[in-house]
């Protein structure tokens, strides 16, 4: 007995994520969604992986970052270095140039030097910021000062231990 036609043209599709989130990939500028919940995907344009992993500094940071994830600096964390974001919120100190592809928030107690460059900025009443910033729909992307060439996982400094003659450094991790 032959195949029905109707049942060999039916190829069911998965079910479409209920809570989206809209990104732009780093390397193309593609705009797309992706589900919330998400946490590496790849873009439909170049096909470069991303990841979107949210990160909460508590600690002193120094080195890049680049997540396309939110990060989050609390109020004691601080971070000097390249970020390269999604969305960035900070309540502490941050030294060094950020390439954020969403919102950047400046909370009460932040104080922020640098570089910045995002969709949208929002400064509370308290905060501190000195250095340059451009706005706009579509960050302008310079492929030397902002684009990272891999993604390097946060590194925490030494802690440093006295002894009674000599200083040692311990690391964090």
């Amino acid at each position: 007995m032959p195949i029905k036609p109707a049942l060999v043209a039916f190829h069911p599709k998965g079910p479409k994520p209920q809570a989206v989130r809209s990104v732009m990939c780093p390397h193309c500028s593609k705009n797309f969604e992706i589900s919330k919940r998400a946490l590496s995907i790849r873009c439909p344009q170049c096909t470069r992986p991303l990841q979107f992993s949210d990160f909460t500094l508590r600690d002193r940071v120094e080195g890049d970052v680049s997540t396309m994830g939110h990060i989050e600096l609390d109020q004691h964390g601080e971070m000097s270095g390249r970020l390269v974001c999604g969305a960035l919120t900070s309540d502490g100190n941050f030294n060094g140039k950020a390439m954020v592809y969403g919102d950047i928030t400046l909370q009460t107690h932040s104080l922020t030097t640098g570089t910045l460059v995002a969709k949208s900025l929002s400064i509370a009443h308290g905060a501190s910021f000195r250095g340059k910033v451009e706005i706009s729909p579509k960050p302008n992307i310079s492929p030397t000062s902002h684009r990272l060439s891999s993604h390097r996982p946060l590194r925490k400094t030494p802690k440093r231990v006295t002894t009674a003659n000599q200083t040692t450094f311990k690391p964090l991790i």
